[in-house]
């Protein structure tokens, strides 16, 4: 790369990325997986910083994503990374290429042309060439906008592959899911199978046969519970600590009739693959809805069955009551799957009663004999409703507040800001033209032109002024970084959300599921909303 212009005595601490999608794993076979695995990257990286004069010496953090799509941020060490760019730790960030920092053309344009300038942080894709000293002043060019397009189009064309592959391997009756279900474990040593896992086995075992038996789910569950059976996320999470899957699931969990229905009801346990039994609702969105059975990939005789077809079967008909129910129409009513229990955190159930009201109730207790949660309490969904409904409104007056307020001030930083950028390009402009007037110095003093007391009293002063103009650089760096950090950070998505649902006179399922991540029920006088914004009364009280 060129490094012309550089300052080589720099002080950077450099922040190393690193990222590995699944999708990278699903469909990698030979160099291509092989290139973008985790070591790879950091071989490359850090082969690179070691042969540069420059960055060589510089402390370097590693931040490695393992398992994380690259079309959104939503990543923990990227966002660890981030921070502590935001606290001034970090002002160098390497990576690989573009595409492992992310597949978001858009976003990624922005943090090039925007976020990193204005907090002083230089970039570096090793295999795109790309450098953000050779753009000082100026912008990336058209040259990254393209390549970044091109990278949002592979990372589509990769989804399609990706999805086409699967479905190819479901059809040989291959195992193509990233955990192997309940009572079976992924094979040691052949790849796409699966393999029985006696101890959980042996409770899907127990379950079928107490189904046969004639007893519920309800009961199967209870019983469980009674023998301190762990649940299957707690199963996992024991036999498997350092996976993130359950990880943030609570401690007093326990057996509910829906987990011992949904043992009973998966056909993988006759020894069958069952695939394709959802289908994506579109590329760079994790959002699925459910596919009709005729629409499954189902095929037998793929491992060892825990169960016979014909038990199955039978187990079918024994918790149906003997025949088919008749299929549910989902309602969409406003607070659905929103209301949980602030005690165990799981889901409240909906109940209808003869009277014509609605309540919420948690249902922990009926499976479990031993539970801190409200045994036999009942909360109304009128009453939750208005909370909720209120809290809307009042959350969107302030929103819209907020932004008026934002717009304003932000007008004002962003001035400032440039103003920063504007001194640092002149100081920085000073800065080469003395190290420019330093080599022509030089040049005259072994030329004979000046005597040496004449070349060390004019360098002394050019070294004077260079120092000077890179103090005030470093404090220009740190009023950019100071008002970027007070900017208030303007959720473009919050204002479109409050902009659509501003004139809404009822709550709706759309209005609550727009702004409402979950309601936490504490108790009758006591309602915790979780926003899927930021929460903006804490923003509120803390500027009073």
């Amino acid at each position: 790369m060129n490094s012309k212009g550089r300052n080589p005595a720099a002080d950077y601490t450099i922040g190393i990325y690193i990222r590995l999608s699944l999708a990278d794993e699903d469909t990698g076979c030979g160099s291509k997986s092989e290139s973008d695995s985790i070591s790879n990257q950091r071989m490359l990286i850090n082969r690179y910083l070691d042969e540069s004069p420059t960055l060589s010496q510089c402390p370097r953090l590693e931040f490695a994503d393992d398992g994380y799509t690259g079309t959104n941020f939503q990543r923990p060490q990227f966002t660890a990374m981030m921070e502590k760019v935001k606290r001034g730790e970090i002002n160098l960030i390497c990576v690989k290429d573009f595409s492992r920092f992310s597949r978001d053309y858009i976003e990624t344009g922005n943090y090039l042309e925007c976020t990193f300038p204005f907090m002083g942080v230089r970039f570096i894709s090793i295999n795109d060439g790309y450098d953000s000293e050779d753009y000082k002043g100026t912008t990336g060019g058209l040259e990254v906008v393209m390549r970044s397009i091109i990278y949002a189009a592979y990372s589509k064309d990769l989804s399609v592959k990706t999805t086409s592959a699967k479905v190819q391997m479901m059809k040989q009756g291959k195992y193509v899911g990233g955990y192997a279900p309940y009572g079976y474990v992924l094979h040691p040593t052949i790849r796409n199978k699966l393999k029985l896992d006696p101890e959980a086995a042996s409770i899907v075992r127990r379950v079928f046969d107490e189904a046969l038996l004639g007893r519920n789910t309800s009961q199967i569950a209870l019983g469980l519970n009674d023998d301190n059976i762990p649940t299957p996320g707690q199963y996992f999470r024991r036999k498997h600590p350092d996976k993130k899957k359950f990880s943030r699931m609570s401690e007093k969990v326990s057996w509910t009739a829906a987990m011992v229905y949904k043992l009973l009801v998966s056909y993988v346990y006759t020894g069958a693959t069952v695939g394709h039994k959802r289908k994506s609702c579109g590329v760079g969105t994790r959002k699925s809805i459910a596919q009709e059975q005729e629409d499954w990939i189902i095929v037998d005789g793929m491992h060892e069955a825990i169960v016979s077809k014909e038990e199955f079967e039978l187990a079918q008909s024994v918790i149906r009551g003997g025949e088919k129910k008749p299929v549910r129409k989902h309602q969409k009513y406003p607070l659905k799957g929103l209301v949980c229990c602030g005690n165990c955190k799981r889901v409240m159930t909906r109940r209808k009663h003869k009277n014509g009201s609605v309540t919420y109730q948690c249902c922990h207790s009926t499976h479990d004999r031993d539970t801190d949660c409200p045994v036999g309490e009942r909360y109304d969904e009128k009453v939750i409703e208005a909370s909720v409904y209120n809290a809307i409104g009042q959350y969107l007056m302030l929103a819209e507040k907020q932004a008026v307020q934002n717009r304003e001030v932000g007008d004002l930083r962003k001035a400032a800001i440039r103003e920063c950028a504007d001194s640092i390009r002149n100081l920085q402009k000073q800065s080469d033209q003395l190290k420019s007037a330093k080599l022509r110095l030089y040049e005259k003093y072994t030329s004979g032109l000046i005597t040496r007391e004449e070349y060390r009293k004019q360098k002394a002063e050019a070294d004077a002024k260079l120092a000077e103009n890179e103090e005030a650089i470093r404090q220009e760096h740190e009023r950019m970084q100071t008002l970027d950090s007070e900017q208030s950070c303007s959720d473009s998505q919050l204002e479109a959300v409050c902009d659509a649902y501003r004139d809404s006179s009822v709550l709706t399922y759309e209005l609550a599921h727009s702004f409402v991540k979950s309601i936490f029920i504490h108790g009758h006088d006591n309602i915790e909303i979780v926003w899927k914004f930021r929460d903006i009364y804490e923003d509120t009280e803390g500027k009073k």
